[in-house]
């Protein structure tokens, strides 16, 4: 009876399963860019040259992507694309809850409240419509992204 050396079994148990992550990752950051686009739609996110912004970020998720998988000598730009999204995560996060802090002098008892539980509901979305942990689904794209960009494409 033949055995395979304890060094090799170690180095394909830590090896095999990155190319099954690496796609399982790349297809949640597909599935995430599809949702989110979904969800712009559903939601008219159009109205304004503002609400574009999310647009254009979910083009260069989508680019990144379509990198990734086509050109993985093009891992910067994959990195670079990534951070800019993330930024734009960033930037729909305080809009939003800017706004829904901006709805809140509409409430009879706003002005009673301190600022931080002003704060806090507009965060909330106590008072306001503006979801805002929506523009987080773009932040998880590209971190997933980054993530996958730091997995090595196995050649077949």
């Amino acid at each position: 009876m033949t055995s395979t050396p304890p060094d090799t079994l170690a180095q394909q148990a830590r090896t095999a399963p990155a190319p099954l992550l690496r796609l399982g990752l790349l297809s949640l950051v597909a599935i995430g860019i599809a949702g989110a686009a979904a969800e712009l739609a559903f939601e008219r996110h159009w109205r304004g040259p503002v609400q574009f912004i999310p647009w254009a970020a979910l083009v260069l998720l989508a680019l990144g992507l379509v990198l990734l998988l086509a050109a993985p000598r093009a891992i910067t730009v994959v990195r670079v694309l990534a951070a800019v999204v993330l930024v734009v995560s960033a930037y729909g996060v305080f809009t939003h809850v800017s706004v829904n802090f901006g709805a809140g002098p509409s409430d009879p008892g706003w002005n009673a409240l301190s600022s931080l539980t002003q704060w806090w509901y507009a965060l909330t979305k106590t008072v306001g419509s503006a979801p805002p942990l929506a523009p987080g689904m773009l932040a998880q794209g590209a971190l997933l992204l980054l993530l996958a960009s730091t997995m090595k494409r196995q050649h077949r």
